[in-house]
């Protein structure tokens, strides 16, 4: 399994495109980095066969994470550009996950694509009232997403009818009638 490991390895960093694996590749790597883990608890970690069974371990599991890392890069990267990939060259894991990538960079390029619904959309043409302050009123927000304030007591100011009108009912204000202004 070493040596199939190793190969897979090599050509992945060569290549563009994932390369053939066999449909069962990680399974059948994980149990060969299992058996080195059994092989390594049953055998002198001191002796030379102990130590080279730890550098074997040590060396497989390092091959196997760039090799799935490269394949997961590869096999993004191809569904962020559109290119597809051959589905005979991927694990039963990385067809799901190709699959996944796929469905979520379709959703997120929909919802991008969609423009806000109106009632999102703050109205541009808020109407205004002047309002006389009765109070100290902090910083608010208007209902147009604008910061309006903080006003002092006997301030005169601009609001949109919405908030003046709250403000007025809480006896924190009273309107001003402007000529020329209904």
């Amino acid at each position: 399994m070493y040596n199939e490991l190793y190969k897979a390895w090599k050509s992945e960093k060569i290549t563009q495109d994932p390369q053939p694996l066999p449909v069962d590749f990680y399974q059948r790597a994980t149990g060969y980095l299992n058996g080195l883990k059994d092989d390594a608890a049953s055998t002198d970690v001191h002796a030379i066969q102990g130590h080279l069974i730890l550098k074997e371990k040590e060396v497989a599991r390092r091959l196997l994470d760039e090799l799935r890392e490269t394949r997961l890069m590869k096999i993004v990267g191809a569904a962020r550009s559109g290119r597809s990939v051959d589905s005979a060259n991927l694990t039963e894991e990385e067809k799901s996950l190709i699959a996944s990538v796929n469905e979520s960079l379709t959703s997120f390029k929909e919802n991008r694509s969609q423009k806000p619904s109106p009632a999102s959309v703050p109205n541009e043409k808020t109407e205004l009232a002047v309002v006389r302050f009765l109070q100290d009123i902090p910083e608010i927000v208007g209902v147009d997403l604008k910061i309006y304030g903080p006003y002092k007591k006997e301030d005169v100011g601009s609001l949109p009818r919405e908030n003046a009108q709250a403000l007025i009912m809480q006896g924190a204000a009273v309107q001003i009638e402007v000529k020329g202004i209904p």
